[in-house]
């Protein structure tokens, strides 16, 4: 990672801490609580309402904008549409997480919706998720990642490309592309395969950051980087007696630590002035 990079990374955490932008999700019922925390740890402000009759006027409110497909359903993908179209009114971003459109036609054809109306910021996906996006077509079972892949990269940037907007293909490597750029990193441990809500959490950091900053690249690479980062020291904090459950649980101090080393703001009081 070059010098260039870090700096940059270190002055997007500081302006997240700093003003604690809201994130307005809408998710999935299985780790939304997951995803309002890891905001909360790493500086951010979460806020989860799925009500049509309210999301443009909560949406139009926040920094950044959240749409997880984990748990669709009709209402839901209305909601997330009205949404998507008062953040792109507002210029306020939208992250999306296409959680298992390789497996429902539902899903996928929702997530196209979105990318081809130019709603979307920032896609962060598993290979299998993005890949579909790619083939408009859902093969597959499951929400989980192809442990085979070998062209994330070429995925990530054909994504950008097509859709106008960043790909974050993650995975045991992680690829991101703004189309005419890309950033391959590595980092984070296997046990983030052990445990609900990974992908989720990282999406919801890429929000944080996106949410602070004009480049999204730049942002959703830091998200990643901020959750591999996390998991690292989490299983560093664990012990012998310990499993997936206390790897879960430290990962949220790890989000913390992490985003306080970035912290230059308050490393540094005098960089405010």
């Amino acid at each position: 990672m070059s010098l260039a990079l870090k700096g940059q990374f270190a002055l997007i955490v500081g302006a997240m801490r700093e003003k604690k932008p809201v994130i307005h999700h809408l998710t999935n019922y299985v780790t939304a609580g997951d995803c309002a925390n890891i905001a909360l740890c790493a500086g951010a402000s979460p806020v989860m309402a799925d009500a049509a009759e309210e999301v443009a006027a909560i949406t139009a409110k926040a920094d950044a904008l959240v749409l997880n497909l984990g748990t669709i359903n009709t209402t839901k993908m209305q909601a997330m549409l009205l949404a998507a179209e008062a953040a792109q009114t507002k210029d306020i971003p939208v992250v999306l997480d296409p959680v298992g459109v390789m497996s429902s036609q539902l899903r996928l054809e929702f997530a196209l919706k979105l990318l081809t109306a130019g709603l979307v910021t920032i896609v962060r996906g598993n290979y299998s998720e993005c890949l579909a996006l790619l083939e408009r077509k859902a093969e597959g079972r499951g929400v989980d990642a192809d442990g085979s892949v070998t062209d994330g990269l070429r995925v990530a940037k054909e994504g950008a490309e097509r859709y106008g907007c960043v790909f974050a293909v993650t995975g045991a490597t992680d690829y991101i592309s703004s189309g005419k750029q890309a950033l391959v990193l590595t980092g984070g441990h296997q046990l983030l395969t052990q445990i609900t809500g990974a992908g989720c959490m990282t999406t919801t950091l890429c929000a944080c950051c996106a949410a602070v900053t004009k480049e999204p690249l730049t942002a959703a690479a830091l998200g990643v980087v901020i959750m591999g980062q996390a998991a690292e020291l989490a299983a560093g904090f664990m012990e012998t007696k310990d499993g997936p459950g206390m790897f879960k649980t430290r990962l949220f101090d790890g989000v913390y630590h992490v985003t306080s080393k970035w912290d230059v703001l308050h490393l540094d009081p005098e960089r405010k002035q």
